[in-house]
């Protein structure tokens, strides 16, 4: 009997094509790219090219901590990839004589690893990827690409170190809490990771900077809906909790959360083709 896996695969040649197609990708051609890339990694997967999956989901943890303005876009090909692949999955779970087929990981799970890979570095040495990586994870979350289970030991390893003084931590928990709370599920989403509670235990130590203190208390105001700001002007917020530019979105954040946060999801009586356009263009809104 025919095994589609049996196939020779050339590894290098595929992952070529794949970030050739990844380079031209855009808002405009989205659908399209996304099709080609969707019909490669397809073909690896029945070729048993797992390595060229695991390529893949790597360069795009990467492409969104570099990319950070296409960090949605990325995510919403990750939640594209994963449905067919899925699918394709399905399809051959079972032999014709009833056998079932060895099964192959599954790309939520070699996107995690990258994920957890690119989280483990930016925390030893490169730190500036960190704060668009959680972002990036933040919005595999909200598209449903990654679960709870799959974020929680990263977002308590962050806690944790918050914990201990690192402002750095406490920085990335602001941003990942403020990224997640954009979308209406997202209140109930940080409430299974626990992160208010988490944060409140933060802001109880004393060895926490005001940097690191004046973020988290902003998050803390998202969940209470309490959005406040106290101070006359950025100038005199900045001077005492040494806020730089990176970091001033939080008062921007606080000004259009009332938008953000009760933002309503696409109208479940549309087609499917029409949501799918409808949140692409969405993405690219933002």
């Amino acid at each position: 009997m025919w095994n589609s896996w049996s196939s020779q695969h050339d590894s290098r040649l595929e992952q070529r094509r794949i970030c050739g197609l990844l380079n031209k990708l855009n808002l405009t051609n989205f659908d399209f790219v996304a099709t080609k890339l969707i019909e490669h990694l397809t073909n690896c997967r029945r070729r048993g090219g797992v390595e060229t999956i695991e390529a893949f989901a790597d360069s795009i943890a990467l492409r969104a901590v570099e990319d950070t303005q296409r960090s949605s876009l990325y995510a919403y090909l990750c939640r594209r990839v994963d449905r067919e692949l899925e699918m394709e999955d399905r399809r051959w779970t079972w032999l014709n004589d009833g056998t079932r087929q060895s099964s192959h990981p599954s790309f939520t799970s070699i996107l995690v690893g990258a994920c957890e890979s690119r989280f483990t570095q930016a925390l030893d040495e490169r730190a500036a990827h960190l704060f668009p990586l959680v972002e990036f994870i933040g919005d595999l979350l909200l598209d449903g690409v990654l679960s709870i289970v799959d974020v929680q030991d990263l977002v308590n390893e962050l806690f944790t170190l918050a914990e201990q003084g690192q402002e750095g931590s406490a920085i990335a928990l602001s941003r990942f809490c403020r990224r997640v709370s954009r979308e209406q599920e997202g209140a109930y989403i940080l409430e299974r990771l626990g992160a208010s509670g988490s944060i409140e235990r933060v802001l109880e130590e004393d060895i926490i900077t005001p940097k690191a203190r004046y973020l988290l208390m902003a998050v803390v105001d998202l969940f209470h809906q309490e959005l406040v700001d106290v101070f006359d002007s950025t100038g005199l917020r900045n001077e005492i909790y040494n806020l730089d530019n990176d970091d001033q979105e939080v008062s921007s954040g606080l000004d259009s959360a009332s938008t953000d946060v009760g933002e309503s999801p696409p109208s479940k009586t549309t087609t499917y083709e029409s949501q799918e356009q409808a949140y692409v263009s969405k993405i690219g809104a933002e």
